[in-house]
């Protein structure tokens, strides 16, 4: 089995992600803020041996244009975005060793941008493009397998829950509305669970043929 890293493994669907390659008894190491470990600054040497990095980290902070500060905007980019650079460039010379594989996890958001939602919005544009480019220059010289997955909104994490309280606060919306509003705007008519996109995850990176042609792709999980 394979060693695998998780960033924002400590909950939402990095945890669910965790849990569903631990079943299938690869040797997952998470790395999270909770732990007191920051994407954008790694520090120490990467595992031994790293066959997958999963990049799941992610923050949002919403808020109008007008109203919104530099300081949310530096968080919000540093974290979705420069934090899949620091970290692939971080774990880079073990991947190298292993002709390993590096998955990001972007946003429907990438391409369907959320109102109040600018940094995210970009945050997310940013780690799209970045799958692509570094697929290119990674997969021909060192064999690195590089894909990513854009989730729509997910079902009942930390961050899924917080940006409901924000766009209630934003819009003067009840909580059932900005709940129906947020549905009717999913194609599938609901949320996607996390461990049900965990399970199918897991199903990819179980083996890397089963993904290794899906470098320089970013597969949309829900519309």
């Amino acid at each position: 089995m394979s060693t695998i890293m998780v960033t924002g493994g400590g909950a939402g669907l990095g945890k669910a992600i965790a849990s569903a390659l631990q079943r299938d008894g690869h040797d997952v190491i998470i790395y999270d803020r909770k732990r007191g470990q920051d994407v954008c600054k790694p520090s120490g040497s990467p595992p031994a041996k790293l066959d997958v990095l999963v990049n799941c980290a992610g923050v949002n902070i919403t808020g109008w244009l007008e109203k919104f500060s530099e300081e949310d905007w530096d968080q919000v980019m540093d974290v979705n975005a420069k934090g899949i650079f620091k970290m692939t460039q971080w774990a880079l010379p073990e991947l190298i060793k292993t002709r390993g594989t590096v998955l990001n996890i972007v946003s429907n958001a990438s391409h369907m941008p959320m109102t109040t939602s600018l940094a995210y919005n970009a945050s997310k544009g940013a780690a799209h493009i970045m799958t692509l480019q570094l697929a290119r220059e990674l997969t021909k010289k060192h064999g690195i397998t590089v894909f990513g997955i854009s989730p729509n909104k997910l079902k009942g994490t930390e961050m899924s829950k917080d940006i409901e309280d924000q766009v209630v606060q934003h819009r003067g919306w009840t909580k059932e509305y900005a709940e129906q509003y947020q549905i009717n705007a999913l194609l599938a008519g609901e949320e996607t669970d996390p461990a049900q996109l965990a399970e199918f995850i897991a199903f990819l990176l179980n083996n890397k043929p089963r993904h290794k042609f899906l470098t320089g792709c970013v597969l949309p999980y829900g519309a």
